[in-house]
């Protein structure tokens, strides 16, 4: 903990000048991490069997002015993929709150979404793809928001000045489903603007007894970009991503009901197409429930049955490897002192008989010291068809440590 206090003749953040405002830093916490991947095969390049990276995060919370400032400070260092090497200021957001309103300026991150398997309508912030294969980490997006809470529901304004493109591994790394390593120095745009092309987007939210529901609307450049364009040389080869401007409208439903959470995301997204379409509309959903046994066995515990369908109107020109399929999940949770969790699942392809075994498990070993436990596994492509979406994966399944001190 720290306690210090300055004076500030002047401080931009995000746009917004504050001139003579006072910073009071409250508190300064932060975590470090070594995680260790050790892969069943090597790599189709020779990638090697072992990837292994230590990370670090800051946090720190303070006031400003009238407001409340909060950042959060990123690194990586991967001893294999240098592209994995990275560092991103999460956060680094100012809030100031009104009586039923606020206001948030700076870099900050965003989370929509209510299902399990893949979150359709999460769309203001980038993905960190050298992270984890499964999106939910994300980049600091610029942003200046404007949220106002009423009776009959809350309202959230987003500006979006800036654009961050995806993070790809390199040629290093490992988990890369595509014939070739995507370019993280070139890109592409549909705008004239590039990346300080202005994305716009704004969310309505609330609920009538045990419904939840938020409807969202986003105008700008796509998050995901459509990776068809071969670019480089003809010795290192690459491919070119290119972001397109796109208007996506989504919906969340979410249902409580006894011991059962019924789920709904779904979209339409304008302009994004795909690889084999160049634009047009798509739409895309994903259904299901989560029943919860509580107290299982007569225990403390608390164990979790997830089902979800994945559908995309694009079928086989979908981006995604999962676009007719079934989720399956178990959720136990020991609601023990060191906060132990287990969360297993699997995606299956019914068409195409692939399937994606994935397990996340985490532990405090001390107050200061915690455990993560990641693994995946692969099936269905061990036959040479190109149609097969995960036939770049069928080396990749691992097994993830992760070791977090915190202080």
């Amino acid at each position: 903990m720290a306690y210090f206090s300055q004076q500030s003749s002047s401080l931009i953040l995000g746009g917004l000048l504050l001139s003579s405002a006072s910073f009071a830093l409250a508190s300064v916490e932060g975590e470090l991490g070594f995680q260790a991947r050790t892969f069943v095969e090597k790599g189709l390049a020779d990638q090697s069997q072992f990837q292994n990276s230590v990370s670090a995060l800051l946090e720190f919370d303070s006031t400003l002015g009238d407001g409340e400032f909060v950042a959060k400070v990123f690194a990586r260092y991967d001893f294999e993929d240098d592209e994995r090497t990275h560092f991103d200021l999460r956060e680094a957001l100012w809030t100031y709150y009104g009586d039923s309103w606020e206001v948030k300026a700076g870099v900050g991150k965003v989370f929509w979404g209510v299902t399990e398997s893949m979150h359709l309508v999460d769309i203001v912030n980038q993905s960190d793809g050298v992270e984890n294969p499964d999106g939910e980490d994300m980049l600091g997006q610029p942003m200046l928001k404007f949220s106002s809470e009423n009776d009959w529901g809350t309202v959230d304004f987003f500006w979006l000045p800036y654009f961050r493109e995806r993070t790809y591994a390199g040629p290093d790394g490992r988990l890369q489903a595509l014939p070739l390593t995507v370019s993280n120095d070139v890109a592409t745009f549909e705008s004239g603007a590039e990346e300080w092309h202005s994305d716009f987007a704004i969310r309505y939210s609330h609920y009538i007894g045990e419904l939840e529901f938020a409807l969202s609307h986003f105008s700008g450049t796509s998050r995901e970009a459509r990776l068809a364009n071969i670019g480089g040389s003809l010795t290192a080869p690459q491919i070119i991503p290119h972001y397109a401007v796109v208007d996506q409208t989504g919906i969340e439903l979410q249902y409580i009901y006894d011991s059962w959470l019924l789920k709904f995301e779904g979209i339409s997204n304008s302009g994004f197409g795909s690889l084999n379409r160049a634009s047009g509309r798509y739409s895309a959903a994903v259904a299901g429930f989560e029943y919860t046994q509580v107290g299982i066995l007569d225990s403390a515990a608390d164990l979790g049955w997830v089902l979800e369908y994945l559908f995309d109107d694009r079928k086989d020109n979908a981006t995604h490897s999962f676009e007719r399929d079934v989720f399956a999940g178990l959720r136990y949770a020991f609601n023990d002192e060191d906060s132990s969790e287990i969360l297993g699942g699997v995606i299956v392809d019914p068409q195409t008989d692939e399937f994606m075994f994935s397990i996340e498990a985490n532990k405090r070993l001390a107050s200061d010291l915690k455990l993560n436990i990641e693994a995946r596994v692969f099936e269905g492509a061990e036959k040479a068809d190109p149609t097969l979406k995960t036939l770049r994966l069928k080396d990749e399944d691992y097994l993830e440590l992760e070791l977090v001190k915190y202080f």
